[in-house]
């Protein structure tokens, strides 16, 4: 944590020990949020429709029926009607549940692979830039759910443009600290000065 502090620390002066162990925690990250992007995907279904039927309990008129017929013999039987798959919303404490948990999650990991992000040789505004994105993503992500459930399923796009943002974002900010600190990049102006070498007066 003394190095974090440091005015002058940058990933690439890390020893070997300290690479692996960061280089190990940004990559589980990225594999945590790519299985939870793939659970999402079989959770609610493809496409915007799964999130409304998910979290509003919209169902989609277009629904093939569960007793749709099927080529065969003919049996003369009295027809009950074709029966719907059942759609209910998430439930308030539900949906609570899942947001009192991200909301003790989420924010964690992203004060930590945004420290790491900070100590890359990237420039002030594009740490600036990508670490606000990666904020508002997170805090997007889990609002829209509530949007959807009670303001209405219209919103289920936004939600899922805020995990595709949530995705790259922290993409970036799991894999910028590790190409940083195992290449020893650095930033454009200590390049330039290191190459040049000390000034001489006279």
């Amino acid at each position: 944590m003394r190095q974090f502090a440091s005015s002058g620390f940058r990933l690439w002066n890390l020893g070997v020990e300290s690479k692996v162990l960061y280089s190990a925690f940004c990559l589980l990250i990225l594999l945590g949020v790519a299985s939870s992007a793939l659970y999402y995907g079989d959770l609610v279904g493809a496409g915007t429709q799964g999130i409304r039927r998910y979290y509003a309990g919209q169902g989609d008129p277009a629904a093939p029926a569960l007793d749709a017929p099927v080529a065969g013999p003919t049996i003369d039987v009295p027809e009950e009607g074709a029966r719907q798959p059942i759609v209910v919303a998430v439930s308030y404490r539900k949906l609570l549940e899942v947001t009192h948990f991200h909301l003790f999650t989420m924010p964690v990991v992203l004060l930590i692979v945004g420290h790491l992000f900070l100590a890359t040789g990237l420039g002030d505004r594009a740490k600036l830039a990508w670490i606000s994105v990666g904020a508002a993503s997170v805090a997007l992500h889990l609002g829209t759910p509530w949007l959807v459930r009670y303001a209405s399923p219209a919103l289920a796009p936004l939600h899922a443009l805020s995990g595709i943002a949530l995705t790259l974002t922290m993409s970036v900010l799991t894999l910028a600290p590790v190409v940083s600190m195992w290449t020893g990049a650095k930033p454009r102006g200590r390049a330039q000065a290191d190459h040049q070498g000390p000034v001489r007066n006279g």
